[in-house]
């Protein structure tokens, strides 16, 4: 029985309908005992007893028609829709009732105006349609059992039976005497024809007995038939009494009986509306506790029980036996017109039970051909699921699947719809993959469908249907019509595979023509996908082993290779992450990020199967903090993000010859895992997830690689779905607990590898420093002595020659002395300088003030003016006069003495030196860059980094006869970079170009 449930179905309005219910009994109550009352003691005398009557007649149907209406308005406005033709045969009902009733008030009307018992008139126009009203009504009644014609005979016989006792006890009579009386001849047809048309209204019931009407509807069938046993006794009764000319309005035993019966019809429809309602609200508020299609096979299959089977019988026989003992009486005591009506009316039962018995024997053959027929299908279902079940290879199966129900089963082709479970989007969505095959073509197609709205495929998915398409105009994918085209697929029968109360798709049997599936095709596609059901469920269940196997030994693996990583380089220790990940989670690109001194997380690693290689890591751009991915990284839990489909779909073709050679691959079902963490990828999201999409990724996983309760990198994983590839599980929510156990052991790795690399680049540290020293030891010995030989030697001569020198000879060597002793102030002044710094890292200028860059250049001009003039050399000045910087005057002014002086010593005399400075702005900072050329003979690139480090002097300058303790350059670094300033250099390394070193520290 269809019904349809609206959301306004609440405990509220079952409550209400129970108030009705309770008050339309009431009702009917008060009316039959005042009725019975007021007729049974004559109160108010012949009169007002029958004009009660009368009215009352009218009132009663029209009760019981305003009950039926309101069940015909409810199954058509109400919470509970029925389906047109149950709303039908209530309206026919309640058409039926309300001619009953106006034909009662007409009745009352032509007594009133002084027509006793007016009978043949217009009023039994009224009274004749309300039976074949209810007849129809009562055959729309939804049954369990189709209608059938052995049905039909079987109903008949009973109903016959049923006029044949009527007749000897009642209408026969009722004939007799009428035959006997003047009466008309209108009015002894119409007394005699109501008992005829009860029999119509009993053989509704019977039949609707014989069809079992749902379990629901049985009450509705009790009150109903009693109804219309109480209008056959009445209509019975008064054909009896007015052949005797003893009836008149107001009769207790007969008009009682009409407006019971007129109630007990209206009240079978309140009832049975609200037994459909009290069953949809329980389906609703508990479906668990519902039965399912899959718990009790249908009505039409079970062996009908005990009770009904002597029902059934008993229904035919009892009344036929009955029939025929009357008749026999009848025969034996007198020979009359009664007794002929039996004969005949006992020959047509004969020759319907004759029928009946020729209509049995031929639905048993059938019934044993339809047997054996079953027999032989089952035997052949039974050998292909044998086939089905030692495939072990998921792909394979559900393409064999397909071929057989195309090929194998009688079908022009078949569509398997599978709910891929792996891979569920949000939003009422999901995601389905479809095998396509035809009965005559040599290879199928698999289809994998994502993001498909639930509401346009849940009838192909839940429940048993046949879909005409020319007549549904079902929405279908492009690729689907497209092979519907192709094949010319007309109709399909959809059989749902539901395993244990859980929905796993549902498969299509096609077919080229537009006619209805028969009973046994049906039969024969629905134990097939029953079979099929337990197949496809076991092959999930030994892929999620396999999967799971798989998964174990790759960790295992990885754990053994890379807890003795630490022989090896940490490059390849990512390497080694990326492509073990790949092989553990099935992967198609692998990448993994770690930040940088910038900020920024950039990729060390990267793993794709379409090169079986790694990656080219400059083609990956850097995630920066304001991208969505950094907050991955910050979230310390690994996410699902999706991305949106290009094609939509992917498919591959592969023949029948292919189908035999059975492959264990890695696939299906994946236990589940707890939280769903699921992000759907935008337009413009992130440079990683543009370049993501472009090598049609469909889902990736972001894993954070965690230490120390914190993050320090990020291991993306990513599956692909190029066009024409065969259809592949996409990553789902259950692979997150995989992924974050990966990638702790991914992480342990990777710190274990680090802190080697820390420990090795310390110790590398501690050599270079070492070198350094060395380096430091044969500079300052040699920077010490040349001042230090020159004071010793400056101060012998004076000691032994003092006497003899003169006194401008004595003073010259005095002051050379002098000089030598300043150049060793200044190199250990340098080297306290450096010493104090490398201590003091974390210095920064006591007193940083706006500086007019001018006026430092003008004070480092004249201390330098001397060897200017000595040199011979030209100064080229190009610095605006109000230009200013941020910085620490006395410091400043001592880093451009140290470059200016090194402009000096390591260019020739005579050549110029330029000194410039210009305004910067760069990402809304303003700066100054303060510039100092010189014509030297450069310095190379390969030199430049090393030239701003402690105690480094290049080899070159090393032997020269310029001294220096490599210190100037490094100091300088320091102070420019304590003043948020930096310091480099430009160069060539080519003789005569020289170098420009720069400056820049912010504006002031």
């Amino acid at each position: 029985m269809k019904t349809i449930t609206k959301t306004r179905l609440t405990r509220a309005y079952l409550q209400k309908l129970d108030r009705q219910n309770y008050l339309a009994t009431t009702c009917a109550v008060l009316i039959a005992t005042i009725s019975l009352f007021l007729m049974l003691f004559h109160i108010g005398g012949d009169e007002v007893v029958t004009l009660f009557a009368d009215l009352m007649y009218g009132i009663a149907a029209l009760v019981g028609a305003s009950f039926a209406f309101t069940t015909t308005y409810r199954a058509w406005r109400g919470p509970i829709q029925l389906a047109p033709r149950h709303q039908l045969a209530w309206l026919l009902i309640s058409l039926g009732m309300l001619a009953d009733s106006l034909g009662g008030f007409y009745f009352a009307y032509l007594e009133h105006i002084g027509q006793p018992n007016p009978v043949p008139s217009g009023a039994d126009i009224g009274f004749t349609l309300f039976y074949p009203g209810i007849f129809f009504g009562l055959l729309l009644m939804p049954t369990a059992v189709r209608f059938r014609t052995r049905t039909a005979l079987d109903a008949l016989i009973t109903t016959l039976c049923l006029l044949g006792i009527s007749w000897f006890f009642a209408i026969g009579p009722a004939y007799l005497l009428l035959k006997d009386t003047t009466i008309s001849l209108g009015t002894f047809a119409v007394s005699l024809s109501y008992p005829f048309w009860d029999m119509l209204l009993i053989f509704a019931i019977v039949l609707l007995i014989r069809q079992r009407v749902e379990k629901i509807l049985r009450p509705f069938l009790l009150i109903c038939g009693l109804g219309i046993l109480s209008i056959t006794w009445a209509d019975t009764t008064y054909a009896y009494l007015t052949a005797k000319g003893t009836y008149t309005s107001g009769t207790p035993s007969i008009d009682t009986f009409w407006f019971v019966g007129a109630l007990l019809i209206g009240l079978s429809a309140l009832y049975q509306y609200k037994a459909i309602v009290n069953r949809a609200y329980n389906e609703m508020e508990h479906p668990s506790q519902m039965p399912t299609a899959t718990d009790f096979p249908p009505l039409e299959r079970q062996a009908s029980p005990r009770r009904f089977l002597f029902l059934q019988s008993s229904i035919i026989y009892f009344p036929l036996i009955f029939l025929i003992a009357l008749l026999l009486y009848r025969e034996i005591t007198n020979d009359d017109q009664v007794a002929t009506f039996l004969v005949f009316l006992t020959a047509l039962v004969g020759i319907l039970l004759t029928a009946r018995y020729l209509l049995a024997t031929y639905e048993n053959d059938l019934l044993l051909k339809e047997r054996e027929q079953r027999r032989q299908d089952a035997e052949h279902l039974r050998l292909l699921g044998t086939e089905l079940t030692s495939i072990l290879d998921f792909d394979i199966l559900r393409e064999q699947i397909t071929y057989i129900a195309a090929a194998k089963l009688t079908f022009d082709a078949a569509m398997l719809i599978l709910i891929d479970e792996n891979h569920q989007p949000t939003d009422k969505r999901i995601s389905l993959l479809v095998c396509l095959a035809a009965a005559h073509a040599a290879e199928t197609q698999t289809l994998q469908l994502t993001d498909v709205r639930l509401p346009r495929h849940a009838l192909l998915l839940e429940q048993e249907r046949e879909v005409v398409w020319a007549e549904d105009n079902m929405a279908v994918p492009p690729i689907v019509a497209q092979w519907h085209q192709a094949q010319n697929i007309r109709s399909t029968l959809f059989i749902p595979l539901i395993y244990q109360n859980r929905i796993l798709g549902s498969l299509g049997f096609a077919s080229r023509t537009e006619q209805h599936f028969s009973q046994h095709t049906i039969t024969l596609a629905r134990t097939y996908a029953e079979q099929i059901t337990t197949v496809i469920e076991h092959a999930r269940l030994y892929q999620t082993a396999i999967e799971q196997k798989l998964f174990a030994r790759a960790m295992a693996n990885i754990a053994t290779r890379l807890n003795s990583a630490v022989v090896v380089e940490p490059a390849e220790i990512y390497q080694l992450i990326c492509v073990e990940a790949a092989s553990a989670l099935r992967a198609d690109y692998v990448l993994l990020y770690c930040a940088n001194e910038t900020d920024q997380l950039v990729p060390l690693a990267g793993y794709s199967n379409e090169q079986e290689a790694a990656l080219a890591l400059q083609d990956w751009p850097p995630i920066s903090r304001h991208e969505p991915d950094w907050q991955i990284l910050t979230s310390l839990q690994p996410t699902l993000v999706q991305f949106p489909a290009l094609n939509g779909h992917s498919t591959r073709a592969r023949t029948t010859a292919q189908l035999t050679s059975l492959r264990t691959r890695a696939s299906g079902v994946l236990p589940a895992y707890k939280p769903t963490n699921l992000e759907v990828v935008n337009q413009n999201t992130s440079l990683l997830r543009e370049k993501l999409l472009q090598k049609s990724t469909q889902t990736a996983m972001f894993s954070p690689l965690i230490t120390n309760g914190g993050a320090f990198g990020l291991l993306i994983l990513a599956r692909v779905f190029p066009a024409a590839t065969y259809d592949k599980i996409a990553f789902d929510n259950n692979d997150l607990s995989r992924v974050q156990d990966f990638a702790e052991q991914a992480a342990v790795a990777l710190t274990n590898a680090k802190l080697y690399a820390q420990q090795r680049k310390a110790h590398q540290r501690l050599q270079e420093l070492d070198q350094l020293k060395d380096q430091f030891m044969v500079t300052a010995s040699h920077e010490l002595r040349t001042p230090l030989t020159g004071v010793q030697g400056y101060i012998e001569l004076l000691a032994q020659y003092g006497d003899m020198l003169p006194a401008e000879q004595r003073k010259e060597f005095l002051q050379k002395a002098q000089r030598s002793c300043d150049e060793l102030v200044v190199l250990l002044g340098n080297v306290m300088d450096a010493s104090r710094l490398e201590i003091e890292a974390g210095i920064r200028p006591a007193n940083m003030e706006n500086v007019n860059i001018r006026a430092t250049i003008d004070s480092v001009l004249n201390l330098i003016e001397p060897q200017l003039t000595k040199e011979h050399r030209q100064v080229h000045f190009a610095i605006p006069t109000q230009l200013a910087v941020r910085a620490d005057a006395a410091r400043l002014r001592q880093v451009l003495v140290n470059i200016s002086v090194n402009a000096l010593k390591y260019s020739p005399a005579g050549t110029p030196v330029a000194f410039t400075a210009r305004s910067l702005r760069m990402n809304n900072i303003h700066s100054v860059i303060i510039s100092i050329s010189d014509k030297g003979k450069g310095i190379k690139p390969q030199d430049q980094d090393r030239l701003f480090e402690r105690f480094v002097r290049l080899e070159s300058d090393v032997n020269s006869e310029v001294r220096g303790s490599g210190l100037g350059l490094y100091i300088s670094r320091r102070l420019i970079e304590a003043m948020d300033g930096k310091i480099w250099i430009e160069s060539y390394g080519l003789p005569g170009e020289g170098s420009t070193f720069h400056v820049q520290l912010p504006m002031a």
